[in-house]
């Protein structure tokens, strides 16, 4: 077999199906396909693929037979018909997985760590920003641009296309109807948030457009939808900064864990009460928790690498 084939499964059970097609198999070879089917399951998996797309391929077959007898009433009689469907085979089998995967469009995944952000350009031109711990697939074919985004964070700027753009997170579809927008899908909330154009949200039975300047929360615990007005700018977590307005001190806090994999913890309950502002660094979370503890006067303990207690500090 030649050496190439064994770095592609599907390409090795073509191989040996196209062989199967235009010859009876040597008692050798029959032991090696054997042996070969029975090395992996994956293998026998890639062999029923290779049947079904024969199978799937009969009225092109069909077609095709009738065009070979027509062409061999023009050719030497050496020319073995048996040989004409091996090399029809031949091509079919390698073309249809091409086209296959043009129209289906081949998954690309990507994804950050806790405290990673990352950008990439998709094959369209449109921009595509992943926040911190934040996983996708992207799948781009002949009909259509599909992001499945699992958990995190994504921000776009979509380039105009005739394929429509569809964002799909948990059970919700965002389908794109202009430019730049966010959605977020994390434990806590889901969020879309748009800055230039509008979004489709559809779930289930519910439908929404959100136009820019405006979001939409849900929060899974109630499952309850609460449209509101974008306040600033939207996904400032490219720029390395994280705004707060008026935020309760836990909600804080559990953003600021998402970026550096530490746990905070209230030694009295009624903290979290207070409430934040401010425009704070991801890469300086000290500086960030001095702040946070000289404005509501609180003291901060770190037991732990991994752990901080916030406490209300001693009156003077």
């Amino acid at each position: 077999m030649p050496e190439s084939f064994h770095d592609d499964i599907d390409a090795t059970a073509r191989h040996w199906f196209i062989r199967q097609q235009g010859r009876a198999l040597s008692a050798e070879e029959q032991r090696a396909l054997t042996d070969w089917l029975a090395a992996s399951p994956d293998h026998r998996t890639a062999w029923t693929r290779a049947e079904e797309d024969w199978q799937s391929l009969g009225r092109f077959r069909t077609d095709l037979s009738g065009e070979l007898n027509k062409a061999r009433h023009y050719r030497p009689r050496h020319h073995s018909p048996r040989y004409l469907k091996w090399a029809a085979a031949v091509l079919v089998l390698i073309a249809l997985p091409i086209l296959y995967r043009a129209s289906a469009g081949i998954p690309q995944h990507w994804q950050t760590a806790t405290g990673e952000r990352q950008h990439v350009t998709l094959a369209d031109g449109s921009q595509l920003s992943l926040d911190t711990a934040t996983r996708v697939t992207i799948t781009q074919s002949w009909f259509q641009r599909l992001i499945q985004l699992q958990e995190g964070e994504i921000y776009l700027e979509v380039v105009p296309d005739w394929r429509p753009l569809q964002v799909t997170a948990a059970d919700t579809r965002i389908r794109d109807i202009g430019t730049r927008f966010s959605v977020r899908d994390t434990p806590e909330k889901f969020t879309v948030q748009v800055e230039e154009g509008a979004v489709e949200i559809i779930r289930q039975d519910k439908h929404l457009v959100l136009h820019a300047g405006e979001t939409v929360t849900r929060h899974p615990a109630t499952d309850r939808w609460q449209l509101a007005t974008v306040q600033g700018d939207i996904a400032n977590w490219r720029q390395g900064i994280l705004v707060f307005d008026q935020h309760r001190l836990p909600e804080v806090l559990q953003e600021l864990a998402r970026y550096h994999a530490v746990r905070f913890d209230l030694a009295d309950p009624a903290l979290g009460r207070k409430q934040i502002s401010g425009r704070f660094r991801l890469d300086e979370l000290d500086t960030t928790l001095r702040i946070i503890a000289e404005t509501l006067n609180l003291n901060i303990e770190h037991p732990t690498p991994d752990r901080y207690l916030l406490s209300a500090a001693q009156k003077q």
